[in-house]
């Protein structure tokens, strides 16, 4: 199925609610936490992933990734996401399609849910395969990556500051910084 074939899925009513930029960190804009590289750098990271995940279904349909990784759909929607975090305009809930941020919170748990069955099965499908290519790429552990995933999508969609600076912070390598 081409993605111009895909069906329209209407999304329900209880969707995360993307944070205003209110923030006065050092990220990208005034309401992200974070500084602009490391913005970048995790932006950069998740679009690796979903792109090369994208790429590894075969064009005939005969390996189709899980939904919503299947047909480009979480690559579109992190598309819509990452666009208004990138231009360094700020992220306001007009920005952030809430459909798509939802979209990018399924794949972090889909993404998570299969390299923990890897894991415990100690068998790789095609998604665990990619994260762990990727997770070599940028010299890190394959639950690394996934929780960049969930890192980003968590900031996004956190309710105020105080909670957008405690999940971007709990990637660091380093003690957090005071609030």
């Amino acid at each position: 199925m081409a993605d111009a074939e895909m069906p329209h899925v209407e999304w329900s009513a209880g969707l995360p609610v993307p944070r205003p930029a209110a923030d006065t960190g050092d990220g990208l804009d005034d309401g992200l936490p974070g500084t602009h590289r490391d913005w970048v750098t995790a932006l950069g990271q998740v679009s690796g992933l979903l792109c090369t995940l994208r790429e590894a279904e075969a064009p005939d349909g005969t390996v189709v990734l899980p939904a919503p990784l299947a047909h480009g759909v979480a690559l579109r929607a992190w598309a819509a996401v990452a666009r208004p975090v990138r231009s360094g305009g700020g992220a306001t809930p007009v920005d952030l399609p809430p459909h798509a941020l939802r979209l990018v919170g399924q794949a972090a748990r889909v993404l998570g849910d299969r390299l923990c069955r890897a894991r415990a099965s100690g068998v790789d499908d095609l998604v665990t395969a990619v994260l762990h290519d990727e997770a070599d790429v940028h010299g890190r552990d394959p639950e690394w990556l996934v929780a960049q995933v969930a890192r980003v999508h968590g900031v996004l969609s956190a309710p105020d500051p105080v909670g957008a600076r405690a999940v971007w912070h709990a990637l660091d390598d380093a003690a957090p910084p005071a609030p």
